[in-house]
């Protein structure tokens, strides 16, 4: 199998080890905006992994050769590539969101309703939040009430990031809404959010808040910060009638309680670390998906969900407002 990757950035270099090092790993096609990009990230897997990597000037070129694309350029890129790979017939791996823009996510969404592409949430691959998923479906936590999610990075990004990612809810945020859609099975049906810039000068907030009103009556709190200056922190908290379960509370967690001398040993140091498993586990549904038809761990229409969730977020904080999600006249639904 040839799989084209389209973006050689940390992501896509993240996605091609990952693939590299599966047991039937295929021949990799890269491609980058900037062709040295590109030869260097071929180059690289070649003499790291021996893997079959080989760069492509143009994407064009990919999509006629490869059986399989995954799309890691930045959000602002998406939405051409992915409705190539529509056109072509492609499976597609496409790392959150699908597009920077909420519309024309609508548009790819339509355009992959047959299931063939896999969005990279990759929590939904993470063993720890997929056994906290089964414990919630099995009722052994009752109803669930309430929803916590801690999502503190160990460091702002550049400056320039949010003009291609997306603003805190977008970038960030969105895979704490997901999580909740997919831990649940309940779509938020209104949210209220609010932001605030206190980490240095800029437009974008670098922390922020969400309540989520989900379709049964329950609530997720959703919290958010560019900075955690112990480490990375992203954690989950479900409280229903029967118990409450948390993902990501363990001994490399920073959090120190009061008194405590120092911190944690080895705190996780970013999202790299915290889920270098989950990124595997997604290489090897995706290629599942591509070589023999297995569901999308994610489809477009969750994904679609996602972020029409963190888009009535942002505007949310802009105007203090309570804002509703039409969540029936999305594309699609909260897989179980």
């Amino acid at each position: 199998m040839k799989v084209g990757i389209t973006g050689a950035g940390r992501m896509g270099r993240l996605h091609a080890e990952a693939l590299a090092g599966l047991p039937d790993a295929p021949s990799l096609l890269i491609h980058d905006a900037d062709p040295r990009a590109a030869r260097g990230l071929a180059d690289a897997l070649r003499a790291g992994s021996g893997a079959t990597a080989t760069a492509r000037p143009a994407l064009d070129d990919v999509l006629a050769e490869a059986d399989a694309l995954v799309v890691a350029s930045p959000a602002t890129g998406h939405r051409s590539a992915l409705l190539a790979a529509a056109r072509a017939g492609l499976p597609v791996f496409c790392e959150k969101p699908l597009t920077a823009d909420v519309t024309e996510a609508r548009e790819v969404a339509a355009a992959f309703a047959d299931g063939r592409l896999h969005v990279g949430f990759q929590r939904r691959c993470d063993p720890q939040y997929r056994s906290l998923r089964d414990e919630i479906a099995a009722g052994r936590l009752g109803r669930p009430l309430l929803v916590r999610c801690t999502a503190f990075d160990d460091a702002p990004p550049s400056g320039t990031y949010e003009q291609s990612a997306g603003d805190i809810f977008t970038d960030c945020l969105i895979h704490d809404i997901d999580a909740v859609h997919w831990l649940t099975g309940q779509p938020a049906v209104a949210v209220q959010a609010d932001g605030a810039r206190l980490l240095g000068d800029g437009d974008g907030y670098d922390v922020a808040t969400v309540v989520l009103t989900l379709a049964d009556g329950a609530r997720a709190v959703l919290s958010a910060s560019r900075l955690d200056p112990l480490g990375y922190d992203h954690r989950v908290e479900v409280l229903g009638t029967g118990g409450s379960l948390s993902v990501g509370l363990d001994e490399r967690t920073p959090l120190r309680h009061v008194g405590e001398a120092q911190g944690p040993r080895a705190p996780y140091a970013s999202f790299f670390d915290r889920f270098a498993g989950a990124y595997r586990h997604e290489m090897r549904a995706f290629l599942d998906m591509a070589a023999s038809g297995a569901p999308s761990p994610c489809t477009a229409q969750e994904a679609l969900l996602a972020q029409e969730v963190a888009a009535a977020a942002g505007r949310s904080a802009r105007t203090g407002e309570r804002v509703s999600v039409a969540v029936d006249a999305l594309v699609g639904g909260v897989g179980r």
